[in-house]
């Protein structure tokens, strides 16, 4: 480590620091793509389309990255990484645009659930963390989760609702209810 100049240190910690960043935007992250209609396919096509830019970059730095014997870490990290971190992009760009519109829903039941990190403490009251609201949409079974409070205490399953989705800019869909 004492051989690394001042510029190869910061750039290091500069990459460290980022990586946290990123880290830190995806747990950010989680609680849309528990929200979101269609997450299975935004997360297979951003993987998909991370794995040909990682291709793309690497065929980009093939003269730089000769022989290929010496730079192994460096292809296996841009092979891992860009891929890893695309559908926290595609997320994010997603919702970057596009309109909210209320759909209707048949409800079927809003349910508190528990999340505790260190589980469940001894004396202590058990308070509840959130509420999963899952409906039916053509026949398909949806489950949303929010934090703040109940907002269809009186509603009966086979009731109609209307949830406020937002048809984002790569076309997948978001349910905003907070």
């Amino acid at each position: 480590m004492d051989d690394l100049s001042w510029r190869e240190r910061l750039g290091a910690i500069t990459c460290v620091l980022a990586l946290f960043g990123l880290i830190w935007l995806y747990t950010q992250e989680y609680p849309v793509f528990t929200n979101t209609l269609q997450a299975n396919r935004l997360v297979i096509g951003a993987l998909l389309f991370g794995a040909l830019v990682a291709a793309g970059v690497v065929f980009a730095l093939r003269r730089r990255l000769t022989p290929w014997a010496n730079h192994v870490p460096e292809v296996l990290l841009i092979a891992f990484l860009v891929p890893l971190f695309m559908p926290l992009f595609a997320s994010r760009l997603n919702r970057a645009g596009g309109t909210v519109k209320h759909r209707s829903f048949e409800f079927v039941a809003e349910v508190p659930y528990v999340a505790s990190a260190y589980g469940w403490l001894r004396y202590r009251s058990v308070e509840v963390s959130g509420y999963r609201l899952i409906v039916k949409d053509k026949g398909r079974l949806h489950r949303f989760q929010y934090k703040s409070h109940p907002h269809f205490p009186l509603t009966q399953p086979g009731e109609t609702v209307l949830l406020p989705i937002r048809r984002g800019v790569l076309g997948i869909e978001v349910m905003e209810l907070k």
